[in-house]
Order: C-alpha cells, then sequence, then structure tokens
C-alpha cells in the first residue's frame, strides 16, 4: 500500500502494528519511516518544503505501481493540491476522502456557507479585506499546520488567491479526531493543540497536541450530533479532523482536516490493530462498535533547531523521539528536528512530561550545535 503525505512516520507505524506492509512517500524519509516500511523515498521539493510533483509521481510508479498497489492512504500536504492528489490516485483504490470532496471542504467559499446551513457555529468570515484588520486573520488557501495563518494586520503577508479573511475569537484551539463512513462519526478523541514559537512571523505554527481532553458535557454532546450532520453533508469518510475553538460552555469550528491528522498517534496503542487499519475499515464502510479504552493520555511536540546543525553519526536520541531525521542531515534554526511522545495518567501530566522532555531534548541539539560553530 502507498503512504504519502508530509511525514508517514505515524501512518507506517500504525499499518505495521495491523500488519499492512506500506511503501512511503513524504518530505523526510526519516530513519523510524524507512525501518517501519517496505521502502520509503523523500520527494520533497529542492526549492520549497513542498512535495516535487515529478518526483512523487516517479516514484509512485516505481515502488507502488497501480496495478500492483493495494491502495493509496495520503496524509498532509495535498490540502492545496488537489490535481496531485487525482494523479497519485489514478489507478489505485483510494483509502480517504475523494479529491472532490477534500476540495470542497477546504474551499471556504463552500465549507462556510455550509456551517452556516447545518447551524454551526464559526468565527465570522470574510472575502475581502476588512477596513480595520486589527482582530482578524488572513489564512491562505491549501495550507495546513498553522504557517499559512497570519494576522491580518502583517503588512508584509502577501495573500495568494483564493485568501480569506477570519475574525480573532477567544478560546482554547481544541480538536477532535474521528472516524467516518459518509454517513455517521466515531470520535476517537478530543485535543488541545499549542503553537510553536520556534519560527518568526509563524505565530500560529502547529506545534503539538494533547490528548483526552474533556469537554464540558453540553458541547461534548452537541459536537458529536453537529458532526454527524457534517458527515452525512459531506459524505467524509475515513480518519479524519475538525479543528474548533473552545470558550466556556460554546464551541466554533475553525476547519475540517479531510485526512488522518497528527492526533493519531496519541490514540493509535489503544487500537490493538492500530487506527490506520481502522481507516481502512471506515473507508469501506465499517466502524468500529466504540472507542478503545483508553491506556494513557498522550501529548506530542515538534523539537525545532535553534542554531544551525547537522545531525553526526551515533547522536543520542532518546526513545521518546520520533521522525529522527539521517545522520549528516542539515537543519536552519526553526526547522523541524524531530518529534517527541509522553504518556500520563491524564492529559496535564502528559503534557507537563513531554515539555520536560522537549527542553533535554532541545538543550543536547543546542550544546552540539554551539560545539559546531566555536570548532
Amino acid at each position: 500500500m502507498l503512504v504519502a503525505g508530509v511525514t508517514g512516520r505515524a501512518l507506517a507505524e500504525s499499518a505495521a502494528r495491523g500488519g499492512h506492509p506500506v511503501v512511503v512517500l513524504d518530505y523526510f524519509a526519516d530513519r523510524d519511516t524507512c525501518a517501519l516500511a517496505e521502502a520509503c523515498r523523500s520527494v520533497v521539493s529542492s526549492k520549497e518544503l513542498r512535495f516535487d510533483r515529478r518526483r512523487l509521481l516517479a516514484a509512485a510508479a516505481e515502488l507502488a505501481p497501480p496495478g500492483r498497489s493495494a491502495g493509496l492512504v495520503y496524509g498532509s500536504g495535498f490540502e492545496g493540491r488537489i490535481a496531485l492528489l487525482s494523479r497519485l490516485a489514478s489507478g489505485r483504490r483510494l483509502f480517504g476522502n475523494a479529491p472532490d470532496i477534500v476540495a470542497a471542504v477546504r474551499d471556504p467559499a463552500k465549507f462556510f456557507p455550509l456551517l452556516d446551513g447545518l447551524g454551526l457555529h464559526h468565527p465570522e468570515v470574510r472575502f475581502s479585506p476588512p477596513a480595520d484588520p486589527h482582530g482578524w486573520l488572513v489564512k491562505q488557501p491549501g495550507g495546513s499546520g498553522g504557517a499559512h495563518v497570519h494576522p491580518a494586520e502583517e503588512r508584509q503577508v502577501r495573500r495568494r488567491a483564493g485568501a480569506y479573511f477570519q475574525r480573532v475569537m477567544p478560546g482554547r484551539p481544541c480538536s477532535a479526531l474521528f472516524l467516518a463512513d459518509g454517513r455517521r462519526t466515531l470520535i476517537v478523541g478530543f485535543n488541545e493543540q499549542y503553537h510553536s514559537p520556534a519560527r518568526a512571523g509563524l505565530p500560529y505554527l502547529y506545534g503539538g497536541a494533547v490528548g483526552r481532553v474533556p469537554l464540558p458535557p453540553t458541547v461534548e454532546a452537541d459536537l458529536r450530533t453537529r458532526l454527524d450532520a457534517l458527515v452525512s453533508a459531506t459524505g467524509l469518510i475515513g480518519l479524519n479532523g475538525i479543528d474548533f475553538l473552545l470558550h466556556e460552555e460554546s464551541w466554533s469550528v475553525l476547519e475540517v482536516n479531510p485526512r488522518p491528522t497528527a492526533t493519531m498517534e496519541l490514540y493509535d496503542l489503544d487500537y490493538e490493530r492500530g487506527l490506520f487499519d481502522a481507516h481502512l475499515r471506515a473507508c469501506d464502510g465499517e466502524l468500529p462498535s466504540g472507542v478503545a479504552p483508553a491506556r494513557a493520555a498522550r501529548a506530542s511536540t515538534i523539537v525545532h533547531a535553534t542554531l544551525p546543525w547537522q545531525v553526526r553519526d551515533g547522536f543520542g536520541f532518546a526513545a521518546w523521539c520520533h521522525d529522527i531525521p539521517q545522520p549528516g542531515t542539515r537543519f536552519a534554526p526553526g526547522d523541524p528536528v524531530c518529534s517527541v511522545l509522553a504518556e500520563g495518567v491524564d492529559a496535564p501530566q502528559a503534557l507537563a512530561l513531554v515539555r520536560e522532555r522537549q527542553i533535554a531534548i532541545e538543550r543536547m541539539i543546542l550544546e552540539e550545535a554551539a560545539c559546531a560553530v566555536d570548532a
């Protein structure tokens, strides 16, 4: 089976638990991803952090040709590249939302009117610049991971075609990971997300998340009901995520991610065959009978370089580090180096431990980078 996305490690790890052999095409071809997959290839552009179309399609044809591939599962990276997703899916069984469904839920001109019709609250949206940009965000089309979100008053931000403005609202940034069969949903878990300060000019850059976050009972009940209506209206299938703001006893939708999200690894170990297997089954119309019992609360975070750094062979990445870069990989300040995962009896404990681990690995990287500069 072909797995394609910005990073394929979590999907490959889950697939291995369920007994599904995969080949992975992603940006990084990290060490642990390569160890988990039958084959792994980096297909990132040499000019910017996005898929190189020719390399992606050539590698897919070589490693998972349409006539011999068991199917395609995709992650992030295709939000603004629907034509590329269509081309990659051609001749392969697509386990996930069809390109037209992805286009519909990621098109703000269609998505927010749909929410209005379903009675789903969302921050005010407009498609022309507000007279006073203070208190507004500008969101570029086709983005993910928060890198496409900027305060509207930033003059250096260049708006691309299809960008829209969203009013800033109070609330905690949260998400729900859910399985869908085109009609119904099964919510895997609720999460709280946090931003990373690693890159100047990207105040909303995704930094990680903590799972098993409790919601007010009225909010949870309303979200479950309305999410069923949203899935029925859109036809979403498989593993998906919905981002929302939680403010006291109310919630408002920010966006839907119509594919497996980064928060799947916060729950994967609770499922005997992994969420990759559950994703495949949901795409065939089969939802689990219920949510797996929680073995722990988990939190993840992304570690970024603070100085220029090159990974030496033998650098001591801890067992709780994931997405381990290949020896010799070079990083500029702000580049993502690896991810860190931690468990706890509840969300606060898991979050405290992942922060502790993040500081520890960042200190190790900083010391090595500083030594290299001094040398």
